[in-house]
C-alpha cells in the first residue's frame, strides 16, 4: 500500500507530465499555424516562357511548378509555356503549385527510306 508521501509524489510527477504535453501541444500547434499560413505572393506570368525559366520564376516566387500536359502548338515556340493555371495576378500563398501545359518539340519530319 502507497503511502500519502508516495502518492503525492505521483500525482505531482504526473501533473508535471500533463503540463509539458499541453506546453508541447500548444507550441507545436502555433509553429505549424504559423508555417501553414505563410506569406501571400502574386503568380507571375509564365506565359510564353521555356519550361526551365518559367521553372526558376516560378520559384523565385516561391511557388512549385507542376506539368500537367503537353500539347503541340505551331504559333509557340518547342517547350514554351502554353497555358497555366492560376492565372497570372491571382494571390495564392507560397507553396502552392501552379501547373503549365507546354508546347511539345515538333515531330521530326518522317524520313522516306526508297530503296
Amino acid at each position: 500500500m502507497l503511502s500519502r508521501l508516495g502518492s503525492s509524489n505521483i500525482f505531482k510527477s504526473l501533473l508535471t507530465a500533463a503540463l509539458l504535453a499541453g506546453v508541447f501541444l500548444i507550441s507545436a500547434g502555433t509553429i505549424t499555424y504559423l508555417a501553414v499560413r505563410g506569406r501571400t505572393v502574386e503568380v507571375p506570368n509564365v506565359v510564353g516562357k521555356s519550361k526551365e525559366a518559367a521553372r526558376q520564376e516560378l520559384d523565385d516566387a516561391g511557388l512549385r511548378m507542376d506539368v500537367k500536359s503537353e500539347a503541340q502548338n505551331d504559333k509557340a515556340p518547342a517547350n514554351a509555356v502554353i497555358d497555366q493555371s492560376p492565372p497570372a495576378g491571382t494571390i495564392v500563398k507560397t507553396g502552392q503549385i501552379v501547373r503549365v501545359s507546354v508546347n511539345r518539340a515538333p515531330a521530326p519530319p518522317a524520313q522516306n527510306s526508297q530503296k
